[in-house]
């Protein structure tokens, strides 16, 4: 629990989201039409129906249909499109 609170305060301190010093991953949704995850390790598919985004203990899955990756950088992505269902798997 100490560990997680200097990471916070060093998150503060540098003026950066919470999630970037921590191993937790940020998913917010606008709608259902734009899903982006913060504090990812990387995209292991991305086609028309289907994406997956990894992050460190969980892989996200999107599906839907239109998909196209608006922004993608060392710690978010952007995904557009037309947004049906998200699953979130524990990786073993």
């Amino acid at each position: 629990m100490k560990f997680n609170n200097i990471r916070s305060k060093l998150a503060d301190d540098l003026e950066l989201p919470n999630n970037a010093a921590s191993d937790n991953f940020d998913l917010r949704m606008h709608g259902n039409k734009k899903v982006i995850i913060e504090n990812h390790t990387g995209i292991f598919i991305y086609e028309n129906d289907v994406v997956g985004i990894n992050t460190k203990d969980q892989s996200i899955l999107i599906k839907g249909k239109n998909f196209k990756i608006e922004e993608i950088n060392d710690y978010k992505v952007i995904v557009k499109g037309a947004v049906n269902e998200i699953l979130i798997n524990k990786k073993e």
